[in-house]
């Protein structure tokens, strides 16, 4: 079997030996099987021993016009190249300073000849290989020293197997006609500079770190009190609930917030604004519409972001408080799609399962088989005239004869279901099916979830409502669909953060008065101490939250939130059981505790870890470098500038993507790091499309700030502790700042196992110092590069860290228990 390209290099990498071939033999059974077997080289356009004075190229790369891409010297590969070693020696490619090669004698000679034939030809790229290390280099840019370029360095044949697809994307035959090498070793001297990641070198860096002395019984009280609303407790739902008309009172002119509302995209496609003024509002009255005029076969579609309380806002309408109308004349049923297998014919099965088994209330079909029979009258009074007719009714034949056709129609769902419905509409009730949850589901699969939701709409002839994600909507094959009713799409807002936390705290404030609820979480060990340490604990919570009260905790969950309200409250369950939250030290406090900052965000940022590590987080990096060729610790900053420049922070305004495309290509050129930039901050909620994709593709038209990345840009950024935390997680250039970066990193770890809480905030102020130092320095360089006009950020982080390392200090110095 002939082998392909990727198999040869697996091959190739794994050819270690003493490296005794002569020149010939490096080339035969090395270097020609990965120019030619690798990466595609023809070997029609491949010149071996081409003639140019003063001696002969081994390999020159030609188009099919004759034109020069690459010149290639060989050596045998007894010849080694000393490349240096440094931070990132463990990786198999780097890009190196040409300046820096030439100090090794073997690659100097190599370089100065091939350089020498390329000067002669005219040819703008060269490379130098003895078989196992690789050197590729830009021979001559105008107006730049040839020795300060880069040089793309692979040091092993690793490269060509654990890298291949970078490998031909680069170095294939067809790329480097496309101008690959262009790009990759472009002349700009910002241009791919080699990115240092200090947490790689960091041994510890997955440390975990252990919940605080309360988290086992906090744990469970987060989880009931502070997640989904459970519509089996009324008492519960009656309580916490926030709708519209309640935190539109209790808000109104306390403080600008961007609100989660319909984006034009939605509006303009004729979804309309559901606000919940506690019945369900425009709503709810569509449903009692359809259920007075008995329309057949209708299906609503309630839109909402991720998190915006969907379920449990269909849930209250639908089953704990429902308008009048509808509690009298509907019989609900709620097909809920949450962790189902992403397979159709198991949603299919649930969902028609789950609609019979809501349904039957009344239990029919566990009941008699006379029941039953009443039930499929229709079928059985057709049997009784075919399959049963000349059967005694008392044979066993004709009994074992329609248990059989009752099982075949227990089977027919679709069957069963009309029945039922048939069933409630004697009794003059209308039937409401309810699809919830299939915004976890692919996109292809939220398209069969509404195609199944008409067809029960058509077969049973009855009101079907779907939730869905309103980021979903574009991709979604149901805009004609949606066109076809009138008024048949809705849009839900989140409610305010702060309401949702305020009457949750309030409430389990009023549940710890109960002797039954703390019997049951509690137990009798301790039980009188961590009853007074709760209560005191969300009485600080309680003012935390409290209308006016300016909190940290508040502010960040809210902004956080952007109407994503799972978020906050999964933020906030970690907040509680984090070790980085002093239970102890905050209710030994004479006075109500008031929160810091510093004491805020590390239980949100890496509740039960250590070290930041971005992926695992809820709060970007906003300082990381995206882009590996051409990127900046600052194109994060630049877009939220971009944003928020200027607006209304109750009313922000769209900025075409077009526009961020032409800023980022004519100052920067940095479209990539653009768009990774975007890419994130869209997924975080950071910023919002007009069409609320929620990953940045083609179809994003244009963004806009939201109050999360105005918090962030603001306020977070500037933070010591968002500072120190991202640090370590961010790639930096300078190779000597990344090893101190990873030694003092190493000291906070020695001094947190040591338990040396001074010491180490000291440690901690130390690193971020080094990290801000750096930064001044890379944004005083880009603006003399890119133009001092641009919008400097590092003068705010310098002067806020000033100011909060005294107090940080301070606070370190003081007596703490310890949970």
């Amino acid at each position: 079997m002939t082998e392909g390209p990727h198999e040869i290099a697996i091959r190739i990498a794994k050819m270690e030996h003493a490296r005794t071939l002569n020149e010939a033999d490096t080339r035969h059974k090395i270097i020609d099987e990965i120019l030619h077997g690798v990466l595609g080289w023809p070997v029609n356009q491949t010149l071996h021993e081409s003639f140019i004075s003063p001696g002969f190229a081994d390999y020159r790369l030609k188009r099919s016009n004759g034109d020069d891409l690459i010149f290639i010297e060989a050596k045998k590969e007894g010849i080694y190249f000393n490349i240096p070693h440094n931070f990132n020696s463990d990786q198999p490619f780097q890009y190196i300073t040409i300046q820096t090669l030439l100090t090794d004698t073997n690659i100097r000679t190599a370089i100065e000849q091939v350089r020498t034939y390329c000067m002669e030809e005219g040819c703008n790229f060269a490379g130098i290989t003895n078989g196992h290390e690789w050197i590729l280099f830009k021979t001559f840019e105008t107006g730049k020293n040839w020795r300060n370029l880069k040089a793309l360095t692979i040091k092993s044949n690793r490269y060509f197997s654990e890298k291949f697809t970078e490998a031909v994307n680069i170095l294939s035959y067809s790329a480097i006609k496309e101008g690959s090498l262009k790009s990759a070793l472009g002349g700009m001297v910002r241009k791919n500079r080699e990115i240092f990641y200090p947490k790689d070198k960091i041994a510890s860096y997955d440390h975990e770190v252990s919940s605080n002395g309360y988290a086992r019984e906090l744990r469970p009280l987060a989880n009931k009190y502070f997640g989904t609303i459970d519509v089996s407790e009324p008492e519960f739902m009656e309580s916490c609930y926030v709708s519209q008309r309640d935190y539109e009172t209790a808000f109104t002119n306390f403080r600008l917030l961007i609100k989660d509302s319909l984006t034009p995209y939605l509006e303009e496609r004729g979804i309309q604004q559901a606000e919940d003024n506690g019945k369900g509002g425009i709503f709810g009255n569509r449903i009692a519409k359809s259920l007075k005029e008995k329309k057949q076969g209708e299906v609503i579609v309630l839109f909402g972001g991720k998190g915006a309380g969907k379920s449990t806002f269909l849930r209250k309408l639908l089953y704990h408080n429902p308008p009048q109308y509808l509690s009298k004349y509907s019989r609900v049923a709620i097909a809920d799609l949450l962790n189902t297998p992403e397979d159709e014919k198991q949603i299919f099965d649930k969902i028609w399962g789950q609609v019979i088994s809501n349904l039957d209330v009344d239990e029919i079909l566990k009941s008699d088989r006379e029941k039953l029979l009443e039930l499929f009258s229709d079928k059985f009074d057709l049997a009784k005239k075919q399959t049963l007719c000349g059967l005694n009714e008392t044979s066993e034949a004709y009994n074992l004869e329609l248990n059989k056709m009752i099982r075949n129609w227990l089977d027919d769902k679709k069957y069963v279901a009309k029945k039922l419905v048939g069933y409630w509409k004697i009794k003059h009730k209308g039937c409401v099916i309810a699809i919830d949850n299939t915004d976890q589901l692919p996109h292809s699969l939220q398209d069969f979830c509404f195609t199944t939701a008409q067809e029960i709409a058509d077969q049973l002839g009855c009101l079907v409502i779907i939730s869905m994600r309103e980021e979903r909507f574009h991709a979604s094959r149901i805009h004609g669909t949606l066109d076809a009713y009138q008024n048949s799409g809705f849009h839900i807002s989140s409610p305010v953060a702060q309401a949702v936390f305020e009457k949750r705290i309030n409430y389990v404030q009023s549940m710890l008065e109960r002797d039954d609820f703390c019997d049951e979480f509690f137990g009798e060990k301790e039980k009188e101490h961590k009853i007074d340490v709760f209560k005191k604990l969300f009485r600080i919570f309680q003012n935390e939250f409290r209308q006016g009260n300016n909190s940290p905790l508040n502010d960040f969950l809210s902004a956080c939130a952007h109407g994503n309200i799972r978020l906050a409250l999964e933020l906030f369950r970690d907040f509680l059981k984090s070790g980085y939250t002093s239970v102890d030290e905050m209710v030994s406090s004479k006075t109500i505790w008031k929160l810091k900052i510093h004491q805020v965000l590390k239980p949100l940022m890496i509740p039960y870890r250590f070290f930041y590590e971005e992926s695992q987080s809820s709060i970007p990096n906003l300082f990381q470098i995206r882009s590996k060729s051409n990127g900046s610790h600052f194109t994060g900053m630049r877009i939220l500038h971009k944003l928020s420049d200027g607006i209304d922070p109750s009313n922000p305004f769209y900025v075409s993507i077009s526009e961020f495309k032409d800023y980022f290509s004519e100052n920067f050129n940095m479209i990539e790091d653009l768009e990774k930039n975007l890419d994130i901050f869209l997924k975080l909620d950071l910023v919002e499309s007009n069409n609320r994709l929620d990953f940045y593709c083609d179809a994003v038209d244009s963004i806009k700030i939201t109050t999360y990345g105005l918090y962030i840009f603001n306020i977070l950024s500037s933070f010591f502790t968002y500072i120190e935390l991202i640090s370590t997680d961010c790639g930096i250039f300078n190779e000597a700042k990344a090893h101190e970066m990873v030694s003092l990193s190493n000291e906070d770890f020695r001094l947190f196992t040591a338990r040396k809480r001074l010491e180490r905030v000291r440690t901690r102020i130390s690193k971020a110092e080094a990290f801000i130092s750096y930064l001044e320095k890379e944004e005083e360089q880009e603006l003399e590069y890119f133009g001092a006009h641009l919008p400097k950020f590092t003068q705010k982080i310098r002067e806020s860290f000033d100011i909060e390392k005294e107090e940080v200090l301070r606070s370190a110095q003081r007596p703490r228990n310890r949970t």
